[in-house]
């Protein structure tokens, strides 16, 4: 019975240290071009094995949005959304309280609907409105939840509920609660830019350049960073 006892503990602390080796290689995958693919088979395995661990639906929905983000075709983002979409409704099917569930049902139809070209219809934002809405009555400092809204009320034309103001209110309140997610300050300097706020948003481009130690370390060094350089290029004479 004890030997029992003790292999059930080895294979849990088997399981444990696989899923953070695979979530350290995932938000590093900057380090290593092999590290996205090595995550997505480690997170299919344990998935497979333990297919309502919370924690493990919330990275497998979450790695199925960055491989629908590097996919080369329309059809293959639209699988890989799709499936983080499938994902996280498993997910929020087993605790409706998981803020991860909810935050990444967003994303994932938020990426389906820009894909699609209909991100701007009045059904698709009520949905998208709710779904992180949500999240933040169950995690008011969720990060991703602050930034989808600050950008939501970014890209949205006026007609359609659109309002800079609010976009700004989202993206410092996310930067409040997660000084270090590169992401937030950059969509940020967005709206600052588009206020004609030059300094605002070389402040906001120059802060996130200098952030040490990034929330999520591979996006901010794969797609953060240099995109903030290039946004300064372009204002450097504002």
């Amino acid at each position: 019975m004890k030997r029992l006892l003790l292999l059930a503990l080895i294979a849990t602390l088997a399981v444990a240290q696989n899923a953070d080796r695979a979530e350290y290689m995932f938000f590093n995958r900057h380090l290593n071009s092999t590290w996205l693919d090595s995550a997505y088979n480690t997170l299919a395995q344990l998935h497979t094995a333990d297919p309502e661990d919370e924690h493990l639906l919330y990275l497998w929905s979450r790695i199925h949005i960055q491989k629908g983000d590097d996919a080369r075709t329309k059809g293959d983002k639209l699988a890989y959304f799709g499936r983080a979409k499938a994902i996280a409704e498993t997910l929020i099917a087993l605790n409706d309280k998981s803020d991860e569930g909810h935050c990444w049902w967003g994303v994932a139809q938020g990426r389906i609907g820009q894909t699609r070209g209909v991100l701007n219809s009045l059904f698709m934002v009520s949905g998208l409105k709710k779904a992180f809405n949500r999240t933040l009555e169950l995690n008011p400092r969720h990060p991703t939840a602050l930034d989808a809204l600050g950008v939501l009320y970014y890209e949205l034309p006026g007609f359609a509920g659109g309002d800079l103001n609010k976009s700004e209110e989202y993206h410092k309140r996310g930067i409040e609660a997660a000084p270090n997610y590169t992401l937030l300050r950059l969509d940020l300097a967005k709206v600052y830019i588009k206020q004609r706020r030059w300094f605002a948003a070389r402040t906001q481009l120059n802060s996130l350049l200098a952030t040490a130690d990034p929330l999520y370390p591979a996006d901010a060094e794969l797609d953060d960073k240099p995109e903030a350089k290039e946004l300064l290029e372009r204002i450097k004479d504002k």
